[in-house]
């Protein structure tokens, strides 16, 4: 396990960083079953019997300790909770163990005794206090106080499963489309996109189309911003296949003898089954090589090299606008299905698991609302921030938590964070 203290403008060894020094950042990298959670529990202990907190009560409501699931969560504060009962009882189980904890404590011997005993009638006074949680369930808080702001309804209710409504608004956007002519007009540009530039033949386009749009609302939910749309429309896109196909004819009116046969065979072959359109998949992968597919040692006439450099250039073109065009009608969709979406889980009072972290980011992107107000809503102040697991913290719910530790920082406190690069279960964000 690798520690690294950072003290704000100071620079904390390991034995200084046992007696806390604020602000600080302290980072714990640890491979599986090195102990982070025993690390947590142990920062929490030093927070919680600090003295230069300088606070009149024991701060529970000013440390928050973020886990990722439920399970972590019930874990932390039982070993949390172990400590203490070991400090107000002297339970330990070996000088070993009691050495390890009093080392990183400001308080001994009886001291720590009175204090932890103290600290354990708080936490049961004061439980709702006694702040380890969830990510999600963190921000279903601040969603909670800040209700009105977003125009959610106070009692809205937290639902897993999104699915359903998704599957319902597009099939209630199918059902407009017979008498909204602009709807309908979306959908044959899609079916236009799908059937010809992507070459798509099944009959079931709409499962398509969901699956799209389920892995474009799960996206949203993870970085949460807007979908681009990109420039380019699907006629550029045929009329590029359509360049493409003519080039290639022309170099095979002129193919030189000395070509090479396996390529000429491909290449009829091809222009044989793609008359006006094709699937990119379906070139011959000799379109890969730089120069023209020529016998050993057979200069390339000047004519074919030229037309061999242009269906290339075309076809890097081409690969470009299909990369950057893939999603947009797509997009279209998208949009209209999500304003359906939006419709019927408000009129449902429902605010999907997914999406705590979209309406989050809405309050914390929103210039008028201050870190200061935030608090406010949730009727507390913390300045002290313990995450576990963090390498899987998306960028979304850190841009959410970020202003609140940099203002704890700014005032005085403390982040404290563990993980390990290696555990990642969502690399892909």
């Amino acid at each position: 396990m690798e520690q690294i203290s950072k003290g704000l403008g100071k620079t904390m060894n390991s034995r200084e960083s046992h007696f806390l020094k604020f602000p600080c950042v302290d980072v714990v990298e640890a491979s599986a079953g090195s102990g982070k959670t025993h690390a947590l529990a142990k920062r929490y202990i030093q927070l919680i019997m600090d003295s230069q907190l300088k606070q009149e009560e024991i701060p529970l409501k000013t440390i928050l300790a973020i886990t990722f699931t439920n399970k972590a969560t019930i874990e932390m504060k039982q070993r949390i909770l172990e400590f203490l009962k070991k400090l107000a009882l002297d339970a330990f189980s070996d000088k070993e163990e009691k050495e390890d904890l009093f080392l990183s404590l400001p308080l001994a011997g009886n001291k720590a005794k009175k204090v932890a005993h103290k600290i354990i009638e708080n936490i049961i006074s004061h439980y709702n206090f006694f702040q380890i949680q969830t990510i999600d369930s963190f921000i279903n808080m601040l969603l909670s106080g800040c209700a009105f702001h977003l125009g959610l309804a106070s009692n809205f209710q937290i639902k897993e499963n999104y699915r359903t409504y998704l599957e319902y608004s597009l099939d209630k956007l199918i059902d407009k489309a017979q008498i909204d002519k602009e709807i309908l007009k979306v959908f044959e540009d899609f079916l236009k996109y799908y059937l010809f530039v992507e070459n798509k033949e099944g009959w079931f386009s709409k499962q398509d189309i969901f699956r799209l749009i389920e892995s474009l609302y799960n996206y949203r939910g993870i970085y949460g911003e807007k979908f681009r749309r990109p420039d380019s429309e699907a006629k550029d896109l045929l009329k590029k296949k359509q360049t493409i196909i003519d080039l290639i004819k022309k170099i095979s009116d002129d193919i030189p003898e000395q070509s090479d046969a396996r390529f000429i065979k491909s290449l009829h072959s091809f222009l044989e089954k793609n008359k006006n359109s094709f699937n990119i998949k379906d070139l011959s992968q000799y379109f890969k090589r730089e120069e023209f597919p020529m016998k050993k040692n057979m200069k390339r006439p000047e004519k074919i090299v030229q037309l061999w450099h242009n269906i290339r250039k075309n076809l890097k073109e081409f690969c470009e606008w299909e990369s950057y065009a893939v999603f947009k009608p797509y997009l279209k969709i998208f949009s209209l299905v999500l304003n359906e979406f939006q419709g019927l889980s408000s009129n449902d009072n429902v605010v999907f698991l997914q999406e705590l972290n979209t309406h989050a980011h809405t309050l914390v992107n929103d210039e008028n609302f201050t870190v200061a107000e935030l608090y406010y809503r949730i009727a507390t102040r913390l300045c002290h921030y313990l995450i576990d697991e963090f390498q899987d913290t998306n960028r979304l719910q850190w841009k959410n938590i970020f202003p609140m530790v940099e203002e704890a920082l700014s005032s005085g406190g403390s982040l404290f964070y563990v993980g390990d690069k290696k555990q990642a279960i969502y690399r892909f964000r």
